[in-house]
């Protein structure tokens, strides 16, 4: 076997999270298109971010079949969430995108400790491609700061808001 089991055990927790995350933008566009009329916001982010997600699981996968080893799709936990206001989500999602982020360096350091190499280096593609994710977080809950109560002007400007033209066209191509 070219990759331990711990190596293996965290690139099954990324594919889970990576779906979670895509549950968790779907429960998210839904609710805000609903309670607060963001329909292009909706527009913008839900094939522009939500339906990244699960590419994002299929590189992990990838680099599982590469080596001849079956990807496991934990199963996701239901989103029923509700929010008070754009910022909470946006909080959240930093929150998990935070979460995230420390799981990806977690398989790395320990696929680098495990001598499994040639996966860290996979990982460290996905970290590269992430930090955008995170930047694309960032960005948001700034954004909903600025424009407060004004979900109006929010709405109208939020293709200005996405940042993540590159890294769909990389993994719509993939």
């Amino acid at each position: 076997m070219f990759i331990s089991q711990t190596t293996i055990d965290n690139i099954n927790d990324l594919i889970k999270r990576f779906f979670q995350h895509n549950r968790t933008w779907d429960n998210f566009l839904g609710f805000s298109n609903i309670e607060w009329a963001l329909h292009n916001f909706n527009g913008v982010f839900h094939g522009g971010l939500a339906h990244l997600y699960p590419l994002m699981a299929d590189i992990c996968s990838d680099m599982l079949l590469d080596f001849n080893v079956a990807p496991k799709y934990g199963t996701t936990e239901a989103d029923f969430r509700t929010y008070e206001d754009i910022e909470d989500f946006f909080l959240v999602n930093i929150e998990e995108h935070k979460a995230t982020y420390d799981a990806i360096c977690k398989a790395r350091k320990d696929a680098i400790d495990n001598g499994d190499i040639n996966i860290a280096m996979e990982v460290d593609k996905l970290l590269r491609m992430f930090n955008k994710f995170i930047a694309q977080a960032i960005l948001l809950k700034d954004k909903a700061e600025v424009y407060g109560d004004n979900l109006w002007a929010f709405d109208a400007y939020a293709q200005q808001f996405y940042i993540l033209d590159n890294i769909k066209e990389e993994l719509e191509n993939d």
